[in-house]
């Protein structure tokens, strides 16, 4: 693996700073995290098929474009909420270890491995929690997460066009911003990304969806494959 740039120590070196922003979920991930937690916790008997249809509703939703975001994040809130603490942490490992960790697609550690060789720093930005984001980009030595939950303070969501916002506060705690980067990068599989695919300097379609794909295909993003 190799050695992953360090973010910058002032405002000054924040204006040069190179950022490669990476999605989650069928991105990073051959898969989807949530729904990979939610089958595991399915098989132990910790939740209902009547649950699982409920959250393949909002999947749907997802890609339809027309998700309340809102509504999901408490469905998956209440759902680990129901488990106590112990038994939560408990089976977060046994899941990171059987279920989430094994479904990182195949050459998304030599991509990361690529983009630190050239001297980027790497984000994961995802609409997942960070409890379920945080062991992937460990694994893959990226430097930073910006998740669902770990910004509370924003109001907007890190969702669609607002993931722009969450990229924003994280910046400006660097002394940068979106604008002054000396380069940006977001990879991505899902059209409900495209405001910060649009927004950064080089887009980068992953495995995407055909919405996605059309755009990406109008504006000559570049297209690319992590699972082999």
């Amino acid at each position: 693996m190799t050695d992953r740039p360090t973010p910058p120590d002032s405002a000054a070196d924040g204006q040069s700073l190179r950022v490669a922003f990476l999605d989650l979920d069928h991105t990073l991930l051959a898969a989807d995290s949530n729904q990979l937690w939610l089958d595991y916790l399915l098989r132990r008997g910790h939740l209902q098929p009547q649950q699982i249809a409920a959250h393949d509703r909002f999947v749907d939703d997802y890609g339809q474009g027309r998700l309340d975001f809102i509504a999901l994040q408490r469905f998956r809130h209440a759902i680990d909420a129901a488990l106590p603490v112990t038994q939560l942490a408990g089976l977060r490992a046994g899941f990171e270890a059987e279920a989430l960790l094994p479904a990182i697609a195949r050459d998304a550690a030599a991509l990361v491995d690529r983009l630190h060789a050239a001297g980027l720093f790497t984000v994961v930005v995802s609409a997942t929690r960070q409890a379920l984001v945080q062991p992937v980009a460990d694994q893959l030595g990226i430097a930073h997460v910006i998740g669902a939950d770990s910004q509370p303070e924003l109001e907007a969501h890190c969702f669609g066009a607002g993931k722009i916002a969450h990229v924003g506060h994280w910046l400006r705690g660097l002394g940068s911003s979106l604008d002054a980067l000396a380069e940006s990068h977001f990879y991505s599989d899902s059209h409900n990304d495209l405001p910060l695919l649009e927004a950064v300097q080089h887009p980068v379609a992953v495995d995407p969806d055909p919405q996605l794909l059309r755009r990406a295909q109008e504006c000559g993003w570049p297209v690319m494959s992590l699972r082999g």
